[in-house]
């Protein structure tokens, strides 16, 4: 199931002496008595949902702040599904790192690191910013998963990148940002869930790749595994929010100046987590 880029109703029959009455035998040894009574208990599958959940608290559905895009960069549908997943993340822009490139010098975008130059000074800090639309409030790069289908089968969540194409301030196109890749690092997530949150992890995306970039190469096909959920977890509504300062891109040295746009593939898969 690949998705481009709510609470759970948990209905119970509990029948406790309603199949069989108590049958009892008298023993006539005088050792007492023996006797059984059957006991049965159901639990419907829930019925799916399509509302994102509040990612502090996935047992309350939240009204979405813009009807036209309920749901971010996804569209929900069956019972194993993608309730949200955030519409945009951008790295700012800055001079320096471009101006300071040079061969074999990796410069890092994010909201606490720029890398630095190649004299070795600490490069002004890049502003990482996230736009959830449909949760406007919230200022994670946000994914929310909704399990609903009764089997406790377990999850996984995987994410690749297109590739960064560029344009130039007039519009000219300017090639592709070869070499760049984004490290999302999902152990750091913080992940709730309707019922239960065990069994339910985050994973670093830290490859380093030949180029001595380091995460998700943005090639449009590489893609690593960033959330889990275990065989017996996963079931309910899960939210996985990634401070925007743990969301680094890396490019390699001697980028051409412009502009640089492209899409975070995220992918749920019904496979369980090993």
């Amino acid at each position: 199931m690949k998705k481009t880029v709510s609470s759970i109703l948990l209905a119970s029959a509990l029948l406790l002496g309603a199949i069989a009455p108590v049958t009892a035998s008298a023993n006539t040894d005088g050792d007492g008595f023996s006797g059984t009574t059957n006991s049965t208990v159901t639990f419907a599958k829930p019925s799916d949902v399509t509302t994102p959940v509040d990612p502090t608290d996935p047992t309350k559905p939240v009204k979405p702040t813009d009807p036209d895009d309920p749901n971010g960069g996804t569209n929900p549908s069956g019972p194993l599904t993608f309730l949200y997943v955030s519409d945009s993340v951008a790295f700012g822009s800055k001079d320096n790192p471009i101006q300071s490139q040079t061969t074999g010098v990796q410069n890092v975008f994010n909201g606490s690191d720029n890398g630095k130059d190649s004299t070795g000074t600490a490069l002004p800090a890049n502003t990482v910013s996230v736009v959830n639309k449909g949760i406007n409030t919230n200022k994670t790069l946000l994914t929310e998963v909704s399990d609903t289908r009764g089997t406790n089968h377990g999850w996984v969540v995987s994410v690749g990148s297109s590739v960064l194409t560029g344009k130039a301030a007039d519009g000219t196109a300017i090639g592709n940002l070869d070499g760049a890749a984004f490290n999302l690092k999902g152990s750091t997530a913080t992940i709730t869930n309707s019922a239960s949150k065990d069994g339910i992890t985050g994973e670093d995306t830290n490859t380093t790749n030949a180029n001595g970039t380091t995460g998700i190469a943005a090639d449009g096909t590489t893609t690593h595994t960033i959330y889990t959920a275990a065989t017996g977890h996963g079931a309910g509504s899960t939210a996985m929010q990634l401070d925007p300062s743990n969301v680094v891109l890396s490019v390699p040295a001697n980028v051409t100046a412009g502009t640089y746009t492209g899409t975070l593939n995220w992918t749920l898969a019904d496979t369980p987590a090993k």
